[in-house]
């Protein structure tokens, strides 16, 4: 049987993983609409082929070159 102290550890442990594996995939994700604005042209195309809107592959593309900076 473990503590309250260590089952709060423990699924502290597990939220900074998920973070951090979340942060990894927004960046994954980031990159993979630059790779599909320079193979198809504009981020308009890559929205119409995802069927998202370009505010929103803009903003994530943004976010990435800024944390790059």
């Amino acid at each position: 049987m473990t503590t309250w102290r260590e089952r709060h550890d423990a699924a502290v442990r597990k939220q900074e993983a998920a973070q951090q594996a979340y942060r990894e995939a927004t960046d994954e994700r980031a990159q993979a609409l630059i790779d599909g604005e320079t193979e198809l042209g504009s981020q308009s195309a890559v929205a119409r082929e995802l069927g998202v809107t370009r505010a929103g592959i803009s903003r994530a593309i943004n976010a990435l070159k800024q944390k790059q900076m």
